[in-house]
C-alpha cells in the first residue's frame, strides 16, 4: 500500500514535472503494460502540465484539426519530456474527419495508486 500523502508527493513532485508530453496517433491495437510508444505517430505537444488534484493528474491538450490527419486520430500517450518513456496510453473511437481550422481538445485524468 501507497499512503495517500506519498501518492500525492509523487503526482505533485515527480510526474507532472517530468510527464509533458503528449502524442497522439491513429493506431488502434489494445493497450499493453509493456509498451514503449504509440501504435502509430502523428503529432505532438510539449510542455503541458498537468495540474494536480490530490493525487490525480489532468492534462489538457488542444490539437488543431491541421495536426490530425483526414483518418483521424485513435490513440493518445503521456511521455516523459526527455526520456520519451510513456506513462500510459489509450486507444478511442477515431476523430475522423477534423477541419484544419477546428480545434479538438483532449483532457486526460491519471490517478496514481
Amino acid at each position: 500500500m501507497i499512503t495517500n500523502s506519498a501518492k500525492e508527493d509523487i503526482a505533485t513532485n515527480y510526474i507532472k514535472d517530468k510527464y509533458t508530453t503528449i502524442k497522439i496517433g491513429d493506431g488502434a491495437d489494445a493497450t499493453a503494460a509493456s509498451q514503449t510508444n504509440l501504435d502509430h505517430f502523428v503529432a505532438k505537444k510539449e510542455d503541458i502540465t498537468p495540474t494536480v488534484v490530490g493525487s490525480t493528474l489532468v492534462w489538457n491538450v488542444d490539437f488543431l484539426g491541421s495536426d490530425i490527419p483526414s483518418s483521424g486520430v485513435s490513440e493518445l500517450g503521456v511521455f516523459h519530456k526527455t526520456s520519451d518513456i510513456l506513462l500510459s496510453r489509450v486507444t478511442f473511437t477515431s476523430t475522423g474527419v477534423v477541419a484544419a481550422s477546428d480545434t479538438v481538445t483532449f483532457t486526460i485524468r491519471i490517478e496514481v495508486n
